[in-house]
């Protein structure tokens, strides 16, 4: 068996049968070659057949040294515990010729079957792995509950092979109400071309800011669109309102609610605010975008990877008609999984990220952990100096750069 570098097609071809993470992707590599790493594109043949395969994304240090990162581990039967130590075994040559000090791999394997409060059930688990890649070298991390490491390690899981009416009957009632909010407003979701990206940009911003957070540049999705959605990896999904539209049905439920023989007072009062907002909102423009996702889907998973909202309409519940859009999108291009990408470990703590916590969890999904981070080390000075020194340094820069020094 030997290491090597592989072609283009042939390394798409690998991957993308083995149903592959989009995080293992040939595309994923070339977006990250815009972000400042190295990609390499490496398989282990026995002959001319492909056993296994891994992205490596290169990261350059001082005096020549330099770190990898393989985003969601190999591609790689994991219960072949000779092939995966003698995968490892020459991942860590391969490395070690590049002058890197230390890999690191995160699988999206399940850890252990867990409750909706994140304790640990009767169901699978995956501990006999986490052993056995220590036992091969690799250092596993502390287990983290929020997203500290480079990938979440919780998300949820929607498993799109049951009937749509199976996956819908999932969804909380209160999503479903939402969803019915979004339906009587008229909420309509559109797939965007590269010109409709600007939009998202707009309302990621709109979301940085109200959340407190920064994600990416603005090249960085430009640049996304272009590298995903060149063989069908990706759809941009853009949820619309239609301003005279809304302020017709507005001025229905208004009569509906007038001509009733016991008038609500607060709802009417209600639905009046509701079209002074949406009447100057006319006085400005026909239409509006006010939610957009980026949908990314490769092999037979799709993930709710990008997602931004104007929280200004967030009464026409138009993320959850987004929402709701791209699962039965995913179904209908034959997905089998739909991974939300992300949510926390202490769903009843006092973090500020329960709002997304509580969001993912409405539509159903299998609650998921998964196993973690490892980093096989190569050169062990240079992995104390990376993880002790170096960011010593950085925090005493940055505090010399606060005082004005």
């Amino acid at each position: 068996m030997l290491l090597v570098e592989l072609k283009e097609k042939e390394y798409r071809y690998f991957v993308e049968s083995n149903n592959a993470h989009f995080l293992e992707s040939y595309e994923w590599g070339q977006l990250s070659n815009k972000e400042g790493w190295t990609s390499y594109y490496v398989g282990l043949k026995d002959n001319k057949k492909i056993l296994a395969t891994a992205l490596l994304l290169k990261k350059s240090l001082p005096l020549g040294y330099s770190y990898f990162y393989i985003p969601r581990g190999f591609t790689i039967d994991y219960q072949n515990k000779e092939l995966l130590e003698n995968f490892t075994k020459e991942i860590a040559k391969f490395v070690k010729n590049k002058k890197g000090i230390f890999f690191k791999i995160d699988p999206a394997i399940k850890l252990q079957t867990i409750n909706e409060e994140a304790k640990p059930i009767a169901g699978e688990n995956n501990y006999e792995l986490v052993d056995f890649l220590k036992k091969i070298g690799f250092k596993h991390h502390k287990l983290t509950k929020f997203f500290e490491t480079s990938q979440p390690r919780y998300t949820f899981r929607i498993d799109l092979t049951q009937e749509m009416e199976t996956i819908e009957k999932n969804y909380s009632q209160t999503a479903r109400n939402y969803i019915k909010r979004a339906d009587s407003y008229e909420v309509k979701v559109k797939e965007g071309k590269r010109e409709d990206v600007k939009e998202f940009v707009r309302l990621m911003k709109m979301t940085e800011k109200r959340q407190n957070f920064y994600s990416h540049h603005d090249d960085f999705y430009y640049d996304f669109f272009d590298i995903f959605s060149v063989n069908n990896h990706l759809k941009v999904l853009l949820a619309e309102l239609d301003f005279q539209n809304i302020l017709k049905i507005i001025d229905e439920k208004i009569e509906n609610v007038s001509h009733k023989k016991k008038v609500d007072i607060d709802h009417l009062n209600k639905l009046k605010r509701e079209k002074e907002f949406y009447l100057k909102k006319l006085k400005e423009k026909d239409k509006e975008i006010v939610s957009a996702y980026f949908m990314v889907y490769y092999g037979d998973k799709s993930w709710y990877l990008y997602g931004a909202n104007d929280m200004e309409y967030k009464d026409a519940y138009a993320n959850y008609k987004i929402f709701d859009y791209q699962v039965k999108k995913a179904k209908e291009l034959g997905i089998k999984t739909f991974d939300e990408f992300g949510t926390i470990g202490e769903p009843n703590g006092n973090s500020n990220l329960i709002g997304i916590h509580d969001f993912k969890k409405k539509w159903g999904g299998e609650y998921t952990e998964f196993i973690g981070e490892f980093d096989f080390v190569i050169n062990r000075f240079m992995y104390f100096a990376y993880n002790k020194i170096i960011p010593i340094r950085h925090k005493i820069a940055n505090r010399k750069l606060r005082k004005g020094v």
